[in-house]
């Protein structure tokens, strides 16, 4: 391949801004704080309820999550009240290496929801499915070629948690981003665009951060401080390969941050009135009026007729019943606080206004506590042992860019949103940004 610019993408999923400030102001992540010293940075901040798939897929896209409708890995809506995994099949927008202004660039993806089932392309792809498959890769002997070089990427559904002890869980969690950026950087010689996520940090925090409460003087034995410093060495090495043609751009779509408990609102609703359980304790949805959305939304959605098997609002009606059932969840109290459980209830077209609204959660919840969730639709919620956990995202993370493409020195004060990295791509790559995008331009001055 001919000298031409070449960007190296890492997604440090879950990054927590006030995690990265004190541990690299301590020296503890040298990569994350030559990315922010030395070049440019700033913050980034989710759009609507912070979850990894509406940002992947906005940086995937160029496309906000409102436009592209991936607002959870599962549908929000389903006719027999059972979320279906979304793939790539779903998509609206075609992919960064799919829109004709990226035309004669080479990606490399490894590690992306939304990427399965793959799709042939010219470069790489490790796609990211969501079930046990042998066909996750793009060419099909990618995994092979890989393995020659003694590297082994493999799934996040490969590495489940179901509560085994952290000696056995930690250490396959962190190989898993180490091979993951071995990948990335095996492939790099062969492409213009290497974009590879790392999930660690945000495995981590999910299952261990409570180990971050046990004082400052322990935040170094903690599972989370290990996954930090296992991506802080991938962005590391990548920036030993750097050189006057090659910028490191790193992010997270979302940060993190304590989780004391989640709360099933069906639970709630069905003492408003507006939900009624079988003698099992399942949904008797001919007698249901509202109900909770899949997980990750914060989301209500209300049982409209024709969109569900059972719907028992009729449209005409809709607008009035979702206002009421907004009230409803207004009147909620935190148990746990004996204060209100949410701040505001929004409608789905305040929170995202744009071509995939419909596929929204009727209400969009924002807590008053970010400590205490809605637990989700209890199908999926119960499978991924969601009820576990001891922290979950938020809204703030970050940016940070050096090389070349970035100025030197520069904090942007202007928050970024995920739509702004593939423009940050169509810059650095000297390429017009393609028609629809909305996003900026990071890592330059004014």
């Amino acid at each position: 391949m001919t000298k031409q610019q070449r960007t190296i993408v890492i997604i440090t999923e879950g990054a927590a801004p006030a995690l990265l400030d004190r541990w690299c102001a301590a020296g503890l992540l040298p990569g994350f704080a030559r990315l922010r010293s030395e070049g440019s940075h700033g913050a980034l901040l989710a759009e609507g309820t912070p979850y990894e798939p509406p940002g992947l897929l906005s940086v995937l896209t160029g496309q906000r999550a409102a436009d592209h409708g991936f607002f959870s890995y599962w549908t929000c809506h389903d006719p027999e009240y059972a979320p279906q995994v979304l793939g790539s099949g779903d998509r609206r927008h075609p992919l960064l290496w799919q829109q004709e202004s990226f035309a004669g660039l080479r990606f490399a993806s490894i590690g992306l929801f939304g990427t399965h089932p793959v799709e042939p392309m010219d470069g790489a792809v490790i796609s990211y499915p969501m079930h046990a498959t042998l066909h996750a890769c793009h060419p099909r002997d990618l995994q092979r070629r890989l393995a020659k070089q003694g590297i082994r990427p493999v799934h996040d559904v490969s590495i489940f948690w179901t509560g085994q002890p952290r000696e056995q869980l930690l250490p396959r969690l962190l190989e898993a981003d180490r091979q993951r950026g071995k990948a990335a950087l095996a492939l790099l010689p062969e492409s213009n665009v290497v974009i590879v996520n790392l999930t660690s940090i945000d495995r981590t925090s999910h299952i261990y951060w409570q180990e971050l409460e046990h004082g400052p003087e322990h935040e170094q034995e903690s599972a989370v401080f290990a996954a930090y410093r296992t991506c802080d060495q991938v962005i590391q090495d990548a920036l030993g390969l750097a050189d006057d043609h090659t910028d490191v751009l790193a992010f997270s779509e979302i940060g993190f941050g304590p989780l004391r408990d989640y709360c099933s609102i069906n639970d709630d609703l069905e003492r408003a009135g507006l939900l009624t359980k079988t003698p099992d304790g399942g949904v008797d949805w001919s007698r249901t009026t509202a109900f909770e959305a899949v997980q990750g939304t914060h989301g209500t959605n209300i049982n409209v007729r024709d969109r569900y098997k059972h719907g028992t609002v009729r449209e005409q009606d809709y607008e009035r019943v979702r206002a009421e059932v907004g009230a409803a969840l207004m009147e909620i109290l935190n148990p746990r606080t004996g204060r209100p459980f949410f701040d505001a209830v929004h409608t789905r077209e305040e929170v995202y206004p744009g071509a995939a609204t419909a596929g929204a959660p009727d209400l969009i919840m924002e807590p008053a506590d970010w400590r205490y969730l809605p637990l989700g639709d209890p199908r999926w919620a119960t499978h991924v042992h969601r009820t576990w956990q001891s922290g979950w995202h938020r809204r703030e993370s970050f940016w940070a860019g050096l090389g070349p493409g970035f100025a030197a020195g520069h904090a942007d004060t202007a928050a970024a949103s995920p739509v702004d990295i593939p423009a940050t791509l169509s810059r650095l790559h000297g390429r017009a940004a393609p028609e629809g995008w909305t996003g900026r331009a990071l890592g330059t001055p004014g």
